[in-house]
């Protein structure tokens, strides 16, 4: 069973938030931080009133040969057009993704997805897209992901330049 488990089938079950947080392993290089909803508490007038910390709680950052290997892997599914998130390869910003799908309910109902980051140079954002009932992230979730990342890009990162 370590085959299957190896691609992300057979007893392998995560959530969408553990997902996402591995997938910021990948981006940052190896540190895994307790996830938080919010960063900062800010007054109508802007000031701030509390900020919440990053807290790593693994640090695997000795494993940066293994990690760097699935970072490659990461951008080529984007950058090859044999990729399964090519769609993104024309996107105004570097991104590494992973699709796929998750079966549910005894695999009786697919659920595509879509987990990536962005900026690959500096991330600074790391989405999961789950379409329930879909097959295939390539197809269903990846549309879904470019939107967002298309929207992050104009939207945030040239506005912080």
């Amino acid at each position: 069973d370590t085959y299957n488990v190896s691609i992300g089938q057979g007893d392998l079950l995560v959530t969408p938030l553990q997902l996402i947080n591995y997938t910021t392993v990948i981006a940052n290089g190896g540190k895994i931080y307790r996830p938080f909803i919010v960063k900062k508490i800010a007054a109508e007038d802007g000031k701030t009133i509390k900020e919440i910390n990053s807290q790593i709680i693994e640090d695997y950052s000795s494993n940066i040969e293994i990690i760097k290997e699935i970072q490659r892997g990461m951008i080529d599914a984007v950058k090859k057009p044999y990729g399964t998130a090519y769609l993104l390869a024309d996107l105004p910003v570097s991104v590494a993704a992973k699709t796929g799908t998750s079966q549910i309910e005894s695999n009786t109902k697919i659920n595509a997805f879509f987990v990536g980051y962005a900026p690959v140079e500096n991330p600074e954002i790391a989405i999961l897209v789950l379409v329930e009932n879909a097959r295939e992230g390539s197809l269903n979730a990846v549309p879904v992901a470019k939107d967002i990342l298309n929207w992050y890009y104009y939207n945030r990162l040239i506005k912080s330049l």
